[in-house]
């Protein structure tokens, strides 16, 4: 407490100004809705390093009916340069349903994204590799493609518009520039990217009505706790006091 001497000589005491405090984050209990986005961080930094990895040996990581084990990694690294700097600024956007969420609801969403697109996308090449049918699937491309889509998904329906304009007759906004980017990237090898970008939007659209409670669904409290013990300090960037020198 501070303490301040009038003119009669009275003592007068005046509340303590203290720092402002911050609270650890607690990844287990779902209490992480804040800007750091750490989950989102760690997505965006192994999607980096494994994608230049990969690009640099020139081994891209697309999923083949002969290497089903593939399904296992195949989302972490994007093949080319053009797709990880569109892909990257997309998963940058799309940060922000965890500051809304929390992490460990959107760690499940992406863990349940991840593993429901790499189950569909092993039935589409099963379908489509040795058919009779017009489309012709050899591989599914790498890169977390389904996570992104997915994300747009809710990114439509839960993000307002927020600077509505006309051009030429054509009604533009502030989205206009994230989904001319997402078109980008389900165009970069057709027809793979396609159905790739197809899947994840068709788990966006899955999670996004409760298809079988999937909202409901979360990761294992171990793995939540896991996360929040050991991977998060390193990813969680501390926030500094106001005034703090």
């Amino acid at each position: 407490h501070l303490h301040r001497t009038g003119k009669e000589g009275k003592g007068t005491t005046l509340p303590s100004v203290s720092s402002t405090e911050v609270k650890p984050c607690k990844w287990e209990r779902d209490e992480c809705p804040n800007a750091n986005a750490p989950v989102s961080k760690g997505i965006a930094l192994v999607t980096l390093l494994a994608s230049l990895a990969s690009i640099s040996s020139k081994h891209p990581l697309n999923l083949h009916l002969r290497n089903p084990l593939r399904a296992l990694v195949y989302q972490t690294a994007f093949s080319s340069a053009s797709e990880l700097i569109v892909g990257m600024f997309l998963l940058f956007q799309m940060r922000q349903f965890e500051r809304q969420w929390g992490s460990r609801r959107y760690g499940s969403f992406v863990a349940l994204s991840g593993a429901l697109s790499a189950s569909l996308s092993l039935s589409s090449l099963t379908i489509f590799s040795n058919s009779g049918l017009p489309l012709r699937l050899s591989s599914i491309p790498p890169g977390p493609y389904p996570l992104i889509f997915a994300s747009l998904v809710q990114y439509h329906f839960d993000v307002p518009v927020s600077f509505p304009v006309s051009v030429l007759g054509l009604p533009l906004s502030d989205k206009t520039l994230n989904y001319a980017l997402a078109l980008q990237l389900l165009l970069s090898s057709p027809p793979s990217s396609a159905v790739a970008s197809i899947i994840g939007i068709a788990v966006g659209i899955a999670y996004r009505i409760e298809f079988l409670g999937l909202r409901k669904l979360a990761l294992p409290s171990f793995v939540s706790t896991l996360f929040s013990r050991v991977f998060l300090p390193l990813l969680q960037a501390q926030a500094r006091p106001r005034g703090a020198g």
